[in-house]
């Protein structure tokens, strides 16, 4: 194996598992898990965060729960989790 701080391989250039104390991602071993990424819970093993979709469009304007013709009332708006770290949708936003 040719990676720094690697423990074992699958091939030269791709390590399956990291000496203690770093991360692995995408082959590679870390101090800490690249931007956007976090360990997968209680491994050393970095995955994507929470991965959400783009913001759906403004609906109409309400107030409990009826279209205004109000002053003052809500437009709410949704978006999806598309990938949650371990499937824990917890950690996503809402």
């Amino acid at each position: 194996c040719k990676i720094e701080n690697c423990e074992s391989c699958f091939s030269r250039n791709f390590c399956t598992k990291c000496k203690e104390g770093l991360y692995l991602h995408k082959g590679r071993c870390y101090v800490t898990c690249p931007e956007g990424y976090a360990a997968a819970n209680g491994t050393m093993e970095c995955s994507t965060q929470c991965e959400m979709s783009e913001w759906g469009p403004w609906g109409p304007c309400s107030k409990k729960r009826k279209l205004c013709g109000f002053k003052k009332g809500n437009e709410d708006r949704t978006r999806r989790i598309l990938q949650a770290p371990s499937g824990d949708v917890s950690l996503c936003p809402p």
